[in-house]
């Protein structure tokens, strides 16, 4: 493999001709990256990314407009899309790369070429923490090996069209990405041993207070007080009231219960991990809202802040890996419908409206942004100002440009004004 004149690798020494393929090391945590994904709190976040990008409606366009040209092609990469390998569905498919996308920020499908026209590729879902780089890479020949993977036979290799590798996050200094979970690692950790600390306070109560009988007191009378208190007092909403001691105190020995199970660092917690995944710590079902956002903030925080970006991953898989190895790249594309929330709806409406009228859009312009159907009108392709002054004028209405101002009689026997009042006296 040969380097590009301006490539350097300072940490790896040059290889010789014989020398193994170098790799850098795989995070050492990823078991416990897999394990800690199975949290309750964290897997809610991974379930409702997935589930909204798995149903999420979506489209294959013709970039410049001629759709009657490419049917045959569109419905091939559809049938791709909706059943990648003869095993899973799109649904399934997706699920499996957006875990691996969450946790790993390794989001891994082999692609194998096919002789059926209509399925001219199968892709195959691949866990992300098998696959590894090798360096250093060639960035020149398309076949140049980028990726290994130790199987029971022995190393396999990959070019990169034969496996998509896909990242959120990229680095110059290290090839892997950063996931949300691994961003929240430590914070994850924290979580898990609170909880289980928390289940055990709860599961092996110890009293709040400590009761002194003072001195002198025997051991039979501290058992009869116990009767007595057990018996008479607990669980009844009685009052104590005794006689014959004055020295009977008591002390408190734990804080109260609520901060004794960590309720509000575990709330805490959940909001550093409902940050790093992009959710609001509410949708994660722990916390209660602390700031006068609405559900559909809410909403539109998860859809442009988590469930967006990684949409964007599974548009670069369809469109590099698909549409590109069918030649039709710059004449295919893959993308995702999102539907604008009624909030969202609302602002843009206010807005395009306000465009319109403005003089920035011409009337079909603005059907187009607001979804509705163009307009057959000879003014549709005018702008307001425009179409207004145009109306105007084949209507005969003077005052021009607003339209404001008497109407203009064109007939040809009413004399035109020459500037003498005297000829209107009559």
């Amino acid at each position: 493999m040969k380097l590009l004149p301006d490539q350097r690798y300072v940490q790896w020494l040059p290889r010789s001709k014989n020398a193994p393929k170098q790799v850098l090391p795989k995070n050492p945590t990823v078991p416990q990256l897999r394990r800690f994904s199975q949290d309750p709190v964290v897997r809610k976040g991974i379930t409702l990314i997935a589930d909204a990008i798995s149903t999420l409606p979506y489209e294959v366009y013709i970039m410049d407009g001629n759709r009657g040209k490419f049917k045959k092609q569109i419905q091939a990469v559809k049938n791709i899309i909706e059943q990648p390998n003869l095993v899973h569905s799109r649904k399934a498919f997706t699920k499996m790369l957006l875990d691996d996308a969450v946790v790993l920020d390794a989001m891994c499908a082999e692609v194998s070429k096919s002789s059926d026209v209509n399925h001219p590729i199968y892709l195959y879902p691949v866990d992300g923490s098998t696959i590894q780089m090798v360096v250093p890479r060639n960035y020149v020949d398309p076949k140049a090996t980028c990726y290994m993977q130790q199987q029971p036979d022995g190393m396999k290799y990959f070019t990169a069209e034969d496996v998509a590798y896909l990242q959120r996050q990229y680095f110059t200094y290290e090839p892997y990405g950063f996931s949300p979970v691994r961003s929240a690692y430590d914070y994850i950790r924290y979580y898990i041993e609170s909880a289980q600390q928390a289940n055990n306070r709860a599961n092996n109560a110890t009293a709040d207070y400590l009761v002194s009988l003072g001195e002198g007191v025997t051991e039979e009378m501290r058992k009869q007080f116990e009767e007595y208190f057990a018996n008479e007092i607990e669980g009844t909403g009685k009052i104590p009231i005794i006689n014959g001691t004055s020295n009977l105190t008591t002390k408190k020995i734990r804080d109260q219960y609520g901060s004794d199970t960590y309720i509000k660092w575990l709330e805490k917690l959940t909001e550093i991990v409902g940050v790093a995944m992009g959710i609001p710590p509410e949708k994660l079902g722990v916390t209660t809202a602390n700031d006068r956002s609405t559900g559909e903030d809410q909403e539109n925080i998860v859809m442009q802040e988590a469930i967006k970006p990684y949409a964007a991953m599974m548009e670069d898989l369809y469109n590099n890996f698909v549409i590109k190895p069918m030649g039709l790249e710059g004449v295919l594309k893959f993308r995702f419908i999102f539907e604008d929330s009624e909030q969202q709806r609302t602002i843009k409406s206010k807005r395009v409206v306000d465009e319109y009228y403005k003089g920035c859009i011409t009337e079909n312009e603005f059907r187009s942004l607001m979804g509705y159907d163009h307009s057959d009108s000879p003014y549709a392709d005018m702008t307001y100002p425009q179409k207004t002054a145009t109306i105007n004028v084949d209507l005969g209405l003077a005052g021009g440009f607003n339209g404001n101002g008497v109407t203009k009689d064109t007939s040809s026997d009413v004399p035109q004004a020459t500037g003498d009042s005297s000829k209107y006296d009559n």
